[in-house]
């Protein structure tokens, strides 16, 4: 397995990043646990083989297929070589290009047909033509967003500017503490943003200091229980409660399931 990040250039308003990712005969058969990554995105599959098993339900990923924002684990499968390129979008950016409801797609993998059709063909047209330029490729994407209608108003604004402050606290802050900051009552905001992310705002938030914390781990830059108390955990056993809401696992599983490319994610 291997996973490749490509620069975003002209649409870093709209896109967190480009990927790319591969499965060679030596690695498969592969099966991989996936959590929560506080984004939605898109991904354009080569080969057969790809699935996701998602509470005993199984689900053949296959051509252009949207991934909705997850609150769980799910287990991602891999049974012949291929490959995957993809796009990870700014939170809103989904519900922008779209105006549709995210929250319809929390939690799943759906072909994009669904949400859009039209869109969809001009999409998979990029990637058919140039699956084997990445670089022209997502240039080719980034050209395309350029030119669709965004949604925009000032919910999105103020949703927009709401993830933000999310974003710089490291999800070290509280609903309430947004609610001092922006012109919605709690349930305003917790409808708006399920409408526009496809999560609340309680638990953005508890991915966005989860992923955190597990990104400084992977890279290195404090000892694992320092990081426990520096995200405001008040103990390891609150940690592990986090931790397995969101992978379905233990932390010690952490060492010896194999997260591989939540880990490769996470060194980014």
């Amino acid at each position: 397995m291997n996973l490749t990040y490509f620069d975003v250039k002209e649409t870093s308003h709209l896109v967190e990043e480009f990927y790319h990712i591969s499965y060679t005969k030596e690695k498969t058969p592969l099966k991989t646990t996936m959590i929560p990554y506080g984004v939605s995105g898109l991904t354009y599959i080569f080969g057969k083989g790809q699935k996701t098993l998602n509470n005993n339900v199984e689900t053949k990923l296959e051509n252009l297929v949207i991934n909705g924002q997850f609150t769980k684990s799910y287990d991602f499968i891999v049974d012949e070589p291929g490959f995957s390129i993809g796009v990870n979008f700014k939170p809103t950016t989904l519900h922008k290009i779209t105006n549709a409801d995210l929250s319809t797609f929390t939690n799943k993998n759906s072909s994009f047909k669904i949400l859009n059709e039209q869109l969809s063909t001009n999409l998979e047209k990029i990637f058919l033509t140039y699956k084997e330029d990445k670089n022209l490729l997502f240039s080719k994407l980034e050209e395309l967003f350029l030119t669709l209608k965004l949604t925009n108003n000032k919910k999105i604004e103020i949703v927009d500017e709401t993830l933000e402050m999310i974003k710089e606290e490291e999800g070290l802050l509280s609903v309430n503490d947004l609610l001092k900051k922006v012109p919605f009552s709690q349930k305003t905001l917790e409808n708006n943003f399920k409408k526009m992310v496809g999560l609340t705002p309680s638990k953005y938030i508890r991915i966005q200091r989860f992923l955190n914390l597990m990104k400084k781990y992977e890279n290195n830059t404090i000892d694992f229980k320092d990081l426990i108390y520096m995200y405001n955990y008040y103990d390891e056993s609150h940690f592990s409660r986090d931790f397995k809401s969101f992978t379905s696992k233990l932390p010690k599983d952490y060492f010896t399931e194999d997260f591989s490319i939540m880990k490769e994610a996470f060194k980014k």
